[in-house]
């Protein structure tokens, strides 16, 4: 029998439970890391316009890919409120945050909460076993999901969100579209009549091809080759370094996301040095890097189940 959340957390020492306790305090000033990636964006799209060369375009794609990315997991801890504990400040700066990848917040905040209240079951819209029964097809579906998955989960999530969304929300739901195709006509339409498509090309549309690879490989790294039914087993954490955990505002620290989704990103590695211990007698599945689970995840596929604590 599976053991709630409730039961586990209060079977933790009293002294972990605490310190956790203490984790779920909310510094605002950590959201000018935001800011930041949107100044560090601006910095690399000029020196990408103004060296005018493939030595820097490259390197400057997936840089810009990177802060895209971080920018949209920022929507995501708007979604959860732990950018100011105040629903309409968490709403819009998370809406701005994930504009650049055009994701809307509420329909994704309505999926992104079912995914959390149904982790790894029938029900949950983002579990890889639900899409069919098949094994074959089920297989092909994971394989294509490194190349394509943002671009299919961004056609899903939208039609989970109207199907269980309230009148309100729905109304959210089209204010938010309708504004992020508004930005996206004007953007290449603007560009289009004063022959700057090539540099926004550059600057966003290219890197955003990045930034969905990112979110295809986190989105593989998440929950597959897991084990359900455990709230240790289910979720994966790949520590990963310094450098791309900031990037990534540390959601790559999933595992300690799904037990706590109410701890803001900056106190997600300090939440993983605590339960350690508690990983490791769980079998807990935990990685050093992106590199070796997708090496795994090519190797064994969705019917495997990666080994577990490879970081313990």
């Amino acid at each position: 029998m599976a053991v709630s959340h409730s039961d586990w957390y209060r079977a933790l020492d009293p002294e972990k439970r605490e310190a956790i306790r203490q984790l779920h305090r909310v510094n605002p000033y950590w959201n000018l890391v935001g800011v930041l990636f949107v100044l560090l964006w601006i910095a690399t799209a000029a020196a990408m316009l103004y060296a005018d060369s493939w030595w820097v375009y490259v390197p400057g794609y997936i840089a810009i890919g990177l802060l895209i990315h971080g920018m949209a997991n920022f929507m995501h801890e708007g979604i959860h409120g732990t950018l100011f504990r105040v629903r309409r400040w968490d709403r819009w700066y998370g809406f701005l945050m994930g504009a650049p990848a055009m994701f809307p917040l509420t329909a994704y905040g309505i999926n992104h909460l079912l995914h959390h209240k149904y982790n790894r079951t029938e029900r949950d819209p983002d579990e890889f076993t639900n899409v069919t029964k098949d094994r074959t097809l089920l297989s092909i579906f994971f394989y294509a999901w490194i190349v394509l998955g943002m671009a299919m989960y961004s056609l899903h999530f939208p039609y989970v969100a109207l199907k269980h969304a309230t009148p309100t929300e729905r109304r959210r739901i089209f204010l938010e579209r309708g504004i992020l195709l508004l930005v996206l006509g004007t953007v290449l339409g603007t560009a289009w009549w004063s022959g700057q498509l090539a540099a926004v090309a550059h600057v966003w549309l290219v890197p955003l091809v990045v930034a969905a690879f990112l979110g295809n490989m986190r989105g593989w790294a998440e929950h597959t080759l897991t084990v359900p039914g455990n709230l240790l087993t289910e979720t994966r954490t790949v520590t990963s370094n310094r450098l791309f955990s900031f990037l990534n505002i540390n959601l790559n620290y999933h595992l300690e996301h799904h037990l706590f989704p109410g701890v803001p990103w900056y106190n997600l590695p300090k939440v993983h040095r605590i339960l350690r211990d508690d990983y490791a007698a769980a079998g807990a599945s935990i990685y050093r890097s992106y590199t070796r689970f997708l090496f795994d995840a090519f190797r064994m596929g969705v019917h495997g189940v990666a080994p577990p604590v490879r970081a313990a």
